[in-house]
């Protein structure tokens, strides 16, 4: 039997421990816990994650925001069809080229039709696969299987990941988590012995590029394995740059090769300071701190955020993180220097690039598991002054509750206003001036054909000129029969497209509108023409494509050409 030790023996060797790496980890067969005691963590930690989430499986589809486009009226995921996989591999869809985010879809209609009950049972069950996952990744890069438990249980219930999994069009941050994740764990796995596990290695690359057609949001992962391999226990040996570096090869020449091609389809922020690099800076350290805020759960979650007000204090924002991860190394402490880190570097995306909104709930949902496990370093750490057992489990369980019940009692309440469109939107209204809020309420009276209130909030909308809300003019005067001015409308819209960056299918669906219009008021050639505009720029347009048959007299009528709901 191996002698008692002190409690300050404890503690030193602990701290020697944090600096220098997983202690004295050189695989897996050393990491903490039975199989008995990972099975039924597991078990925990997916079965919370399900329960927090579980009211969203009532939710129906979000027919005001992008639903539709990803899913109900997409033709591209009706079956798991060699036609549709071959499609979502090789044509960008909706200005982004993330295939396997169209396959999540497809697996969905082929098991439930269009019922929303199925795609949300996909996203929970999603969330709670992950939720595991963050357990076994907290465990190997820590080795503490409390600390993997208490950071994963937080990671299950954190209010961040609400827009992540109630909304279904957002399932692309669900699945790439998931492979960002086992991306990890197969690349620790493969580099910590001296020699390369090349099969492990191979897994930890393939399941990357899984994880890139599913979200570009991971790609910055390379930096963060980076810092892993710097902070492991190198045993006295130097670091091994020429291995860290070349071992990223890999990584970087797929992340490259995706970025290139989303940054060629993607539709970028038009606001004042993404052309003002100074202004940029300040609005996404302003991010930064906002992010901080909706980490700690004290700030509510907000579907969209209006462009801050603008101080000095915001450049701040992008420094706070790296200087915190300095200090934490400086000083041994590797679960917050691990932790910040991760918050950081999964960030950058979201950060460097001018996406159309400033900032997002959904970009917190990968990066908001570093904060989990620096909260539960925290609480392990406190428990630990506890002498002896079963005390420190009790003390651990007690402290940890605090945060835990903190974070489902804000959960559910923010899933309250994610239940229905009319909810979400009228909450959105309530706390931004953004004329996307505007529009996407109006996109709810419009579907339940309220159509003055309808025409009432485009309107307002439309002061801010933007393809949307013209369109939907076009759509609400369609339907109340005033064709003329539902013309004017779309030549309104097709006029503020020519000025602005959109995708090929965005820019087909208002000439095919366009055409239904023309067709309805006998100006047949015109919607020909039309239509052969929307086909030329976006092929695969079914619609289109139909009504342009029936136009050269090729086939029956189809329906009456009704434009987009």
């Amino acid at each position: 039997m191996a002698p008692p030790t002190s409690r300050s023996a404890r503690r030193e060797r602990a701290k020697k421990d944090a600096k220098t790496g997983r202690p004295g980890a050189a695989s897996s067969s050393r990491l903490p816990g039975t199989w008995i005691q990972l099975a039924l963590a597991s078990v925990a930690v997916f079965a919370v994650a399900y329960i927090i989430h579980q009211p969203s499986l009532r939710f129906g589809f979000l027919t005001s925001w992008d639903d539709p486009t990803y899913v109900t009226d997409n033709p591209w995921i009706r079956g798991l069809t060699a036609e549709n996989i071959k499609f979502a591999f090789t044509t960008p869809y909706f200005a982004n080229y993330l295939p396997l985010h169209l396959v999540s879809y497809m697996v969905d209609y082929s098991l439930w039709g269009l019922n929303p009950f199925g795609f949300h049972l996909q996203s929970v069950i999603l969330a709670a696969l992950n939720a595991v996952l963050a357990f076994f990744v907290v465990r190997r890069l820590v080795g503490s299987f409390a600390l993997g438990v208490v950071a994963a249980l937080l990671y299950a219930v954190h209010p961040s990941h609400v827009e992540a999994v109630a909304w279904v069009s957002i399932r692309k941050d669900l699945l790439s988590t998931v492979f960002l994740l086992l991306t990890l764990i197969l690349y620790d796995e493969a580099t910590l012995g001296r020699k390369l596990r090349v099969a492990w290695y191979a897994a930890s690359v393939a399941t990357f590029l899984l994880g890139l057609w599913s979200k570009m949001s991971i790609v910055a992962l390379p930096l963060f394995m980076l810092v892993l391999d710097f902070m492991r226990d190198r045993q006295g040996r130097p670091f091994d740059w020429k291995r860290a570096i070349v071992t990223k090869i890999p990584y970087g020449v797929l992340g490259a090769w995706l970025v290139i091609v989303n940054n060629q389809v993607q539709v970028k922020s038009e606001q004042p300071y993404a052309h003002q690099p100074l202004q940029y800076l300040m609005v996404k350290g302003h991010a930064v701190w906002m992010y901080l805020g909706l980490l700690t759960g004290i700030l509510e979650g907000r579907p969209i955020y209006d462009p801050p007000s603008l101080s000095a204090l915001d450049l701040a924002g992008l420094l706070i993180l790296p200087a915190i991860f300095w200090l934490a190394y400086r000083r041994g402490f590797r679960a917050l220097a691990l932790g910040t880190a991760w918050i950081f570097v999964l960030l950058i995306p979201a950060l460097a690039f001018p996406l159309i909104t400033y900032m997002a709930d959904r970009y917190l949902y990968a990066p908001s598991l570093g904060f989990c496990w620096i909260v539960a370093a925290g609480l392990v750490a406190i428990a630990s002054r506890v002498k002896a057992e079963p005390g420190r489990t009790v003390t651990l369980a007690a402290i940890t509750a605090i945060p835990f019940v903190f974070f489902t009692a804000r959960t559910r309440q923010y899933q309250e206003v994610w239940r229905n469109g009319e909810a979400l939107w009228t909450y959105t209204t309530q706390h931004s001036r953004d004329f996307r809020a505007l529009n996407n309420l109006a996109q709810v009276r419009l579907n339940q054909q309220r159509y003055a209130d309808a025409e009432r909030l485009y309107g307002r909308a439309s002061k801010f000129d933007n393809i949307v809300s013209w369109q939907g003019l076009a759509t609400t005067y369609y339907n109340t029969k005033r064709y003329e001015q539902a013309q004017q409308a779309i030549d309104k819209a097709i006029a503020v497209m020519k000025t602005k960056r959109s995708s090929p299918d965005e820019q087909a669906e208002l000439y095919y509108t366009k055409g239904a219009i023309e067709w309805v008021r006998g100006q047949n050639a015109a919607a020909q023409q039309d239509w052969e505009e929307a086909v030329r720029i976006y092929p695969q347009h079914a619609q289109a494509n139909a009504w342009l048959r029936t136009a050269r007299g090729q086939a029956p009528a189809p329906p009456p050409p009704t434009p987009p709901h």
